[in-house]
């Protein structure tokens, strides 16, 4: 950006083995919304890299020499981040489609915030599947008396609502938060990566904000997913289910994990532990990775699965 828009604000974009023309339209997108754009190439992602300086964009390259994980990307990005003196950091995954005006509008509800007196982490906007015909948002979810409530565009008026947690793309972060300490733990390699820091920031007394008027496209799986019931249950490959197994049972032992939100992940454990089994290719070998997630998870076992 040039020096009389400028924003004070980062976005990391974290990719591997992206599709192309996603990523590039990301890159894109960011470049004129951010004074500074880091991408993170957790393998397979240099040909974006190489079109965006092709275009003139200004982007800086963080390369690993195999995939370390997204917490460790994150960190990496938010350490080169910090080190340019910005205030706000945005993260992206490769799978979003962020439209323009997204990060000063989500730097706008920080900024109110701040006025307010309010110790707000992060924001976030609602989202939605951008391979969807139609916009089926997902929802906010916040423990209220021991019950998990959810709040979407249709069932709440509120411009912002306060929530226990939000999704690492299209998340703006207050830089303070991470150089205060609360960094991501590069331990999950993936599945909870962004759920476990916003628990872990909330239990250091911040607040994080969806913001239901900010919409944002985005893909949260391999593929649409299966609908049963109402409920959406994402399809992922099963080295994905094992991560999702392993680090929700890890999560539940948190002392920073409410018994309701124990309760909750509990309970959608076991009942995605039979859907998946149903909507999985590979069933089999899905049934054999989640069994394994679960027992890791048990024994605390963290890092890239080793099989």
């Amino acid at each position: 950006m040039n020096g009389s828009n400028k924003t004070n604000t980062a976005a990391i974009v974290v990719g591997y083995f992206p599709e192309y023309k996603i990523v590039v339209n990301l890159l894109k997108s960011l470049s004129s919304q951010v004074d500074h754009l880091i991408l993170v190439d957790n393998g397979g992602t240099r040909e974006a890299y190489n079109f965006s300086q092709s275009e003139g964009l200004a982007v800086e390259y963080i390369e690993f020499e195999k995939n370390k994980g997204l917490g460790h990307a994150l960190n990496m990005g938010f350490e080169r981040a910090v080190s340019l003196g910005v205030k706000y950091v945005a993260t992206f995954d490769q799978d979003s489609a962020p439209v323009a005006g997204l990060i000063a509008n989500l730097r706008e509800v920080h900024q109110k915030f701040e006025e307010q007196g309010v110790n707000c982490a992060a924001v976030g906007p609602v989202f939605f599947d951008r391979r969807e015909a139609a916009k089926i948002y997902f929802p906010f979810y916040l423990e209220e008396k021991g019950r998990i409530i959810s709040r979407m565009p249709n069932n709440c008026t509120d411009s912002y609502v306060e929530t226990d947690a939000l999704i690492t793309s299209g998340m703006l972060v207050r830089a303070d938060v991470w150089t205060g300490g609360v960094h991501y733990d590069d331990g999950l390699f993936v599945d909870y990566t962004d759920t476990e820091w916003c628990f872990r920031a909330r239990a250091k007394g911040y607040k994080l904000f969806g913001c239901l008027r900010i919409e944002m496209g985005h893909a949260p799986s391999d593929a649409p997913p299966a609908r049963i019931l109402g409920l959406s249950f994402f399809r992922y490959s099963p080295l994905r289910r094992y991560y999702y197994f392993r680090n929700t049972v890890n999560f539940c032992q948190a002392n920073y994990v409410s018994w309701a939100w124990k309760r909750r992940l509990t309970y959608g454990l076991t009942l995605r532990f039979f859907i998946n089994f149903l909507i999985d290719k590979k069933k089999l070998r899905s049934l054999k990775m989640m069994l394994a997630g679960i027992c890791d998870g048990f024994r605390r076992k963290s890092g890239e699965f080793i099989g």
